[in-house]
């Protein structure tokens, strides 16, 4: 297989200067960020999978005097939603290793982990789950304090938008949610949410 990752902050930055610079600046880009990464084929480059997320960079967060939850519902109310049950779960709130304790930590809401059809059952949602935090850690410099995300079967429709699946007997969602306990992902509560803490003290 071949990984392709993708970034919003990897593209060529463009100001109007007719305008103040000051408005011209994207701060919600200064504070989160969008990526993930696309998983082929190498034999025939049919996508096998892809992922997508929005990081958030707590220490810049931390020292501007920012809220996460806050900067999430800028962006929508899934995120919103996303945001506010980590970050008031005791996933999220442990301490953090020796390691990872002074490092530049980020935490992500996972808002699409997909399959194509004919890759399925054969491991690759397993393998992504397994190297997630090191796939990013690497390909992005974003060393993970913690994982968010709010399984639900999802399919692309004929635009590339993304729609939720008919999952009539609700096994598409068992098998999400089998493989993400198996890599350590647990309940928030009784919300609908999953989390992984990738920086407390094992």
């Amino acid at each position: 297989m071949i990984l392709k990752a993708f970034s919003s902050r990897h593209h060529t930055l463009l100001f109007d200067m007719d305008r103040e610079f000051v408005e011209a600046v994207d701060e919600q880009e200064e504070f989160s960020f969008i990526a993930g990464f696309n998983l082929f084929d190498e034999e025939n480059e049919k996508a096998v999978a892809t992922v997508c997320g929005i990081f958030f960079d707590e220490a810049k967060i931390l020292n501007e005097g920012e809220d996460i939850v806050e900067l999430a519902d800028m962006l929508d109310v899934d995120v919103y939603g996303a945001m506010d049950a980590l970050s008031s779960s005791k996933i999220y709130n442990q301490e953090k290793s020796p390691d990872k304790e002074w490092m530049s930590l980020f935490s992500c809401y996972l808002q699409r982990v997909y399959v194509y059809p004919e890759y399925r059952n054969t491991g690759i949602a397993r393998y992504i789950f397994e190297n997630m935090e090191q796939v990013f850690t690497h390909c992005f410099n974003t060393p993970i304090n913690s994982f968010v995300i709010f399984p639900k079967p999802q399919q692309p429709d004929v635009n590339d938008n993304w729609d939720n699946s008919v999952d009539t007997d609700g096994s598409m969602l068992k098998r999400m949610l089998q493989v993400i306990k198996k890599d350590g992902y647990k309940q928030i509560g009784k919300t609908g949410y999953y989390a992984k803490n990738c920086a407390a003290e094992k």
